[in-house]
């Protein structure tokens, strides 16, 4: 087992027997072999534990895991983190392929540069109803000493979360709450990353996204994306602007920065908020029909 791994790599997976053994096998034919992958099975039914089990019997350096019931996307993504040993994490979808000097190139910068935090290749997306790739421009690298700016660059700039993919150093993710249950909650991890250094985007195509209904959530029906967060749906997703403005002020009471770094980004939050102000007044509203009628 690669107890002293210096990168962990967390896998959440369910049911993703398609594109699983390629996965992993861009993982662990990676050229910086000084890793572990941990891999959290979201009570899939397909072969997905036959494919993990085999890989975790062949190769030390994976660890497989399997929750009993499926406990949504964001608490499976955690639960590889809160696993992780190394210095540094990546997450990786087991739909997605990493280049084979993904891990290499991203942990050289880290180690070089003490004030990044974030290291991420660029994007090549793969249209499976298609067979078509495209070159994605995530123009989300932050070489900005000021964590206002970084952060307000961050929020401006992002669309495809693919920067998530990146290496991160793990104790800047051990501060902050993970990701949580409502919508756009990973961009919102990221943003906070953001608060505590830089992020680098490297010129190679290194990471390889699937873009089609059944892999990404972008391509999702209402519906299931709210089975992909909640999948027995015991909560109702209500006030989602209303937590994603909150986590925002949040990640930047916890963030520990100069008074003048603060009082920046909470003006540009209070910005955010009166952007976000019908949206938030028509969830208002659809939460208090949601009430009434439970009544009714």
């Amino acid at each position: 087992m690669a107890v002293n791994a210096l990168v962990s790599i967390g896998m959440p997976v369910f049911n993703g027997e398609a594109h699983l053994r390629e996965g992993i096998d861009s993982l662990l034919g990676q050229s910086y072999a000084d890793i572990e992958l941990i891999i959290s099975d979201n009570a899939s039914t397909d072969a997905t534990p036959d494919i993990c089990r085999d890989y975790a019997k062949r190769d030390k350096r994976v660890r497989y895991y399997r929750n009993d019931v499926n406990i949504g996307a964001s608490d499976n993504y955690n639960a590889v983190f809160r696993r992780a040993r190394g210095a540094y994490f990546k997450w990786a979808s087991s739909n997605d392929i990493c280049g084979r000097e993904f891990i290499e190139k991203c942990v050289a910068v880290l180690e070089r540069q003490r004030d990044v935090v974030l290291v991420y290749p660029r994007t090549r997306l793969m249209h499976g109803e298609t067979g078509t790739t495209e070159d994605y421009v995530d123009a989300a690298s932050l070489p900005q000493e000021s964590a206002c700016d970084r952060f307000n660059y961050f929020l401006d700039q992002i669309r495809l979360n693919n920067v998530m993919n990146g290496v991160v150093r793990t104790a800047v993710l051990e501060r902050t709450p993970l990701i949580k249950i409502f919508f756009s909650s990973d961009t919102c991890l990221m943003a906070e990353v953001a608060l505590y250094g830089k992020f680098v985007e490297l010129p190679e195509f290194m990471f390889f996204r699937r873009m089609d209904a059944a892999t990404a959530t972008a391509k999702k029906s209402e519906q299931e994306v709210l089975r992909h967060y909640d999948p027995k749906l015991r909560r109702r997703m209500l006030f989602q602007t209303w937590k994603l403005n909150h986590a925002y002020i949040a990640s930047v009471w916890r963030a520990p920065l100069p008074l003048t770094e603060k009082l920046c980004l909470y003006r540009h939050l209070t910005r955010r908020v009166l952007w976000d102000r019908e949206k938030l007044a028509r969830e208002l509203w659809q939460a208090t029909s949601v009430l009434f009628q439970g009544k009714a």
